[in-house]
């Protein structure tokens, strides 16, 4: 695969996942705890007593990874099921080939340094 075919499909992969959350209101209805922006963020709130805040890690972030990769989302339920497996197809791959050359040069800078 050439580097810009890698970074359009990354690109694509990007815009894709924004529509599908936007889409799907993340923050808005019941299931607010499980949606997959709550889930993507690093950081969450445990409440001690339902009174005080304390950051915690947030424990579910690689089931919301794993669910934006398999493109896990309400509305591509159905009729629509076909579309989901045609966007993991192309676009997942492509995301992961380009997230994964990224981390790799960062990672063999940062031994580099040490």
């Amino acid at each position: 695969m050439s580097p810009k075919l890698v970074s359009f499909l990354t690109t694509c992969y990007f815009v894709s996942m924004l529509i599908c959350l936007i889409l799907e209101g993340s923050f808005l209805g019941a299931h607010e705890g499980r949606s997959i922006l709550n889930q993507l963020s690093l950081f969450t709130v445990w409440k001690i007593g339902g009174i005080i805040p304390i950051p915690a890690i947030n424990l579910y972030f690689f089931n919301g990874l794993v669910r934006v990769l398999l493109w896990d989302y309400s509305f591509y339920q159905g009729g629509y099921e076909f579309l989901r497996w045609t966007w993991m197809i192309i676009l997942s791959p492509g995301a992961v080939w380009g997230i994964g050359s990224f981390f790799k040069d960062v990672l063999a800078q940062f031994v580099r340094v040490f």
